[in-house]
């Protein structure tokens, strides 16, 4: 466990937030214009269904006191530790002031390293949309789609924002932590290493370090660079998640314990941590305590899966197998839907019809970018977008993250090229097997238009020890013909599995 000397590495320097000020004066000072223009180029369809129309510059309108209140109460909840509660000040401070782009940037931040990279994105877009030459936005849309497994997107996104601002400390942070996740080392280090050197100060840059450190295997150095983030701010619970994170693969579980009863100290509403912690207890065998923590955490996140399924995985050591399948039921379900949720594009490519590969091709006809709602159980929709192959197109899907049905309907599609046949892809949703999910052939009517529902399936979220524990639960309840589809699709996950090939021998 940590130390009394290690909690000393954690003590707060005394630094002022130049950041945080500037922007509670941009909110204050007001003025100025944002431009409501569509982004030209190879990125350009990432953000835009969010475009208007036209690009006259208009006046933003005076800000009102309580703008400003609202960032100050968000800026002091955030060096205290409390993500949730900074992300609802700077999200009521947003709605009285929709235009104001250090808003969309500072809440693009706080919700990605909050877990929720796909509402993070929406304000990169938001910010985008209202200054398109912004190399934040830029930066914070790499770090977004990075964390939503999007590399290739991610580095050029980043590089972007490298290109509009070369003194900017956190886009060759957030490159370094898309390339780290590309595979690329030495391009990783490099970039982190330019960061630093800007600013050997930002809580950012020193966590990107630390990540690049970790995904090196660098476990020990990437724990100790974590406490350097700290020394900036002390009261970051998701320093200290990533420490526990550390920690745990070193198979250290009592320092992984303290570290994530850390960040519960500091926000005892933040599931996550809470969910990490009863994880951890439940390892220990301290399944009591785990189950309190592990409740907690579905208190604050009704929707969070990992929970149902570590709760789930309590009941089952317990023995208590009816309430271990209403546990795994939701956990299975939830996970599922969030790994649709976290599905950023929907591509159509014509495709050679005797072999559709496990790829979209290069031949893109048109391209839908989802919207993800605050609501987590909202249907996603996005809008097609006319292209050079496909100038005419218009139409919409609509996506049902929770039962996985989808709905196409688009007009104005061109006629299938001879030997070919339209594709739909989901970027980058997977299948247990690891699959890339995509629709049947589509070919449109003679007037172009493309009509059609389908579903995915089961697709990859849920860990295989979630579906085999779930699948055990039934058979020790002589419930076979339930636990029997669960076994299957743990097979698909891994079909070497040697628990999941046991659980199938047992039902047969």
């Amino acid at each position: 466990m940590f130390l009394k000397s290690d909690r000393e590495l954690f003590r707060r320097r005394p630094a002022f937030p130049w950041l945080r000020v500037l922007i509670l004066l941009l909110v204050l000072g007001g003025g100025g214009y944002f431009i409501y223009t569509s982004l030209a180029g190879t990125l350009g369809h990432y953000i835009a269904p969010y475009v208007p129309g036209g690009s006259t510059p208009t006046p933003m309108p005076t800000p009102t006191p309580g703008t400003g209140i609202l960032v100050a109460e968000g800026e002091d909840a955030y060096w205290r530790g409390s993500i949730g509660e900074a992300i609802a000040a700077y999200e009521q401070a947003l709605d009285l002031e929709p235009h104001q782009v250090p808003l969309y940037l500072e809440l693009a931040r706080l919700l990605t390293l909050s877990g929720r990279a796909e509402r993070g994105l929406e304000m990169a877009r938001q910010a985008l949309l209202r200054q398109p030459e912004n190399a934040m936005a830029w930066a914070l849309l790499g770090m977004a789609y990075d964390w939503l497994g999007l590399t290739d997107q991610a580095v050029a996104f980043c590089q972007k924002a490298v290109e509009l601002d070369p003194t900017l400390p956190e886009a060759y942070a957030y490159l370094a932590e898309a390339y780290i996740d590309d595979g690329q080392w030495f391009a990783a280090n490099e970039a982190i290493a330019t960061a630093v050197r800007l600013d050997p100060n930002n809580v950012e840059v020193l966590r990107n370090k630390a990540y690049v450190l970790e995904n090196q295997g660098n476990y020990y150095g990437a724990m100790a660079g974590y406490r350097d983030a700290l020394e900036i701010n002390d009261r970051l619970a998701h320093l200290y998640l990533a420490i526990g994170r550390n920690a745990g693969a070193l198979g250290d579980l009592l320092r992984a314990r303290e570290a994530y009863e850390s960040a519960v100290e500091i926000d005892p509403q933040d599931a996550l941590a809470l969910d990490r912690l009863g994880l951890t207890q439940l390892l220990l065998g301290d399944y009591d305590s785990a189950k309190v923590n592990l409740g907690a955490a579905l208190d604050q996140d009704p929707n969070l899966a990992d929970a149902y399924a570590h709760l789930g995985t309590v009941f089952f050591h317990q023995r208590n197998y009816e309430d271990a399948i209403e546990m795994f039921r939701p956990a299975i379900q939830l996970g599922e839907a969030r790994s649709r949720r976290r599905t950023v594009l929907f591509v159509i490519t014509a495709e050679d019809i005797g072999g559709i590969g496990s790829e979209p091709g290069v031949a893109e006809v048109t391209t839908a970018a989802f919207i993800h709602p605050a609501d987590p159980t909202t249907p996603m929709r996005g809008n097609f977008e006319a292209t050079d192959a496909a100038p005419e197109v218009q139409g919409q899907i609509r996506f049902d993250v929770l039962e996985g049905r989808y709905e196409l309907a688009i007009t104005g599609v061109p006629p299938v090229p001879s030997g070919k046949a339209y594709v739909g892809w989901f970027l980058r949703l997977t299948s247990p097997e690891g699959a890339l999910i995509r629709t049947e052939p589509l070919f449109p009517s003679p007037g172009g238009q493309v009509q059609m529902s389908g579903a995915t399936g089961a697709v990859k979220g849920p860990s295989i020890e979630t579906y085999y524990s779930y699948a055990l639960s039934h058979y020790l309840l002589d419930e076979c013909d339930q636990a029997i589809p669960l076994i299957e699709v743990a097979l698909r996950i891994d079909p070497n599995d040697e628990n999941a090939q046991r659980t199938m021998e047992l039902c047969r």
